[in-house]
């Protein structure tokens, strides 16, 4: 069995988050990882080793200000005219 589950958000040994998509087996997942479409990506060989541990609602607050911050620079983010 998996350590991880699919959507679970995850802190990997090289300081990103990453949201599991989808488990391929008890040790594999596909990822995505970025926090906007300037470094948006998919990790299709993620394995536990990989992995430092779940992420902390913190670290995932500042996951989403920080993405928020990026959408708004790009006009991603907000009220469209």
């Amino acid at each position: 069995m998996a350590k991880y589950q699919e959507f679970d958000s995850v802190l990997l040994k090289d300081g990103r988050i990453a949201a599991i998509t989808e488990v391929v087996g008890p040790d594999s997942y596909i990822a995505d990882v970025g926090h906007s479409p300037r470094d948006w990506g998919i990790v299709w060989d993620l394995t536990d080793a990989d992995i430092e541990r779940p992420a902390t609602k913190q670290e995932l607050d500042e996951k989403f200000e920080r993405s928020k911050r990026e959408l708004k620079e790009m006009g991603l983010w907000g009220d469209k005219p």
